[in-house]
């Protein structure tokens, strides 16, 4: 047999769909090991044992990282990392999928006005929602027909943003102090608006009184890092 022989490789399964690896971080070495055998490389199970080769770690191993444990075969070096670029795929995607925050619009002051604002709960709110990830800032807003100061639970038209946290150039906040009938009759809470600006745009995230500076730091922290590593 030549030196340089490499065994026929049968054809691997697609490993586009990223929900064949979900939770795969969490995975020990056995269990890594299983996926590998799964996919033909059983012969290396006990090495990936050995060197305790976990879920978590596996995206990082490299070509030399391969041939330093032990697998010689150019073919299955070529199948390991064919599967570690799924793995590696699917790390991409939580991190940028991953929540840090998540909220609703704070649309009433209190009980009062959304006695008024909801016909006593016969015409129920549709708030604007806000999701904050890695990467982006997703605002979904909704805009309701409105009578008089009642939101009709029909007909109200919806926009979606995702706006990309490496656009975002400013972040102001703006309190806004619930009625004073309210405040004192109903110990009604005060809003705060965020208001978010980009080079696409202003956007306003609007939260209860007190949450404001927890959500902007929050938001300006994912801001600052994305930033950073764009710059890098």
């Amino acid at each position: 047999m030549p030196p340089n022989y490499v065994p026929p490789v049968k054809d691997m399964p697609s490993m586009d769909s990223v929900s064949q690896i979900n939770g795969y971080e969490s995975w020990n070495s056995e269990m890594l090991a299983d996926y590998f055998e799964k996919h033909g490389l059983g012969d290396y199970r006990e090495v990936i044992m050995y060197h305790r080769i976990t879920g978590k770690i596996a995206p990082q191993l490299t070509d030399s990282d391969l041939k330093d444990m032990g697998v010689k075969i150019v073919g299955d070096r070529c199948r390991f990392r064919h599967l570690l670029k799924a793995l590696g795929r699917k790390a991409r995607s939580v991190q940028r999928n991953k929540l840090i925050w998540g909220g609703a619009e704070r649309v009433f002051f209190g009980k009062l006005d959304w006695c008024v604002g909801t016909c006593v709960g016969l015409c129920p709110v549709d708030p604007s929602t806000y999701k904050l990830t890695n990467n982006h800032l997703r605002i979904r807003t909704v805009e309701p027909v409105r009578v008089g100061p009642i939101r009709l639970c029909c007909c109200a038209k919806y926009s979606t943003n995702n706006i990309d946290l490496t656009h975002v150039d400013d972040l102001d906040t703006e309190g806004v102090p619930a009625p004073c009938l309210q405040k004192c009759f109903c110990c009604a809470d005060g809003k705060e608006i965020l208001e978010v600006s980009t080079n696409e745009g202003d956007f306003n995230v609007i939260v209860r009184e007190g949450d404001g500076d927890r959500v902007s730091n929050l938001i300006m922290n994912q801001v600052e890092e994305c930033q950073m590593i764009e710059r890098d």
